[in-house]
């Protein structure tokens, strides 16, 4: 992340213009759960500095939402998505 915020591109700098996400596809490997399962969002148009307890929901209504964020009409994936959450961006 530092050296995308150090590399300027356009008017701002490279992690202005990025979207990273830091995940995992299980919280727990021996029992591949997905109770309490962490993700990190940085750059683009992220509000940082935040944790949010965002309940139990489903991978796809995070990548619902951060194509939300950036712009695309999207409002979920398959028939037991919620879609984008919302206070992400």
């Amino acid at each position: 992340l530092s050296a995308l915020a150090a590399r300027p591109e356009g008017e701002g700098t490279m992690l202005d213009h990025t979207l990273v996400l830091l995940c995992s596809e299980v919280s727990d490997g021996n029992t591949h759960r997905h109770d309490d399962m962490p993700f990190a969002l940085a750059g683009g148009p992220i509000r940082g500095g935040r944790t949010l307890d965002l309940g139990y929901r489903r991978h796809g209504d995070l990548f619902a939402t951060i194509a939300s964020g950036l712009g695309a009409a999207f409002d979920g994936f398959g028939p037991d998505g919620l879609g984008p959450f919302d206070g992400v961006f």
